[in-house]
């Protein structure tokens, strides 16, 4: 299960990396060569980050029973990380270019860092409830062992 959570985060993590690349970057053969490497290097430590932050959810008993049982909730932290990576695009900055002595309009850093790591940690540490009869199943095998 620890493997899929990591590969969604991952994805999550780079997809909205690229998105938020072109629609403020591109100079050409370069950055289709360049940014989807740096796209997983910041993909990779931003799901390390996350993973860390995490941790009390996995370690303490009594949070992650919590955190189980409001299986929502990470939905819910996708969907607020989302809407900050819009909105951070909709009340998007302009900045200056000195290489090019030109005035370039980009994502509000704060909303858009923001959305990126909210939605990046609710899909590595999302849990779904399991159906009845796969519970039913998996206590059963607890049982014999």
């Amino acid at each position: 299960m620890i493997i899929a959570q990591f590969a969604v985060a991952f994805v999550v993590a780079w997809f909205y990396y690229m998105i938020a690349m072109m629609m403020t970057t591109y100079d050409g053969v370069l950055s289709m060569i360049f940014q989807p490497i740096m796209g997983a290097i910041f993909a990779a430590i931003v799901v390390a980050v996350c993973f860390i932050l995490g941790l009390p959810i996995r370690l303490i008993r009594s949070l992650r029973e919590r955190w189980r049982s409001a299986w929502w909730l990470p939905l819910f932290f996708g969907a607020v990380g989302f809407v900050l990576m819009v909105m951070s695009w909709v009340l998007r900055v302009t900045v200056h270019d000195p290489t090019t002595d030109m005035d370039a309009q980009t994502f509000q850093p704060a909303m858009a860092l923001g959305g990126w790591l909210l939605s990046v940690f609710a899909a590595l540490h999302f849990w779904f409830p399991l159906p009845r009869f796969l519970r039913r199943v998996q206590s059963d095998d607890q049982a014999r062992a």
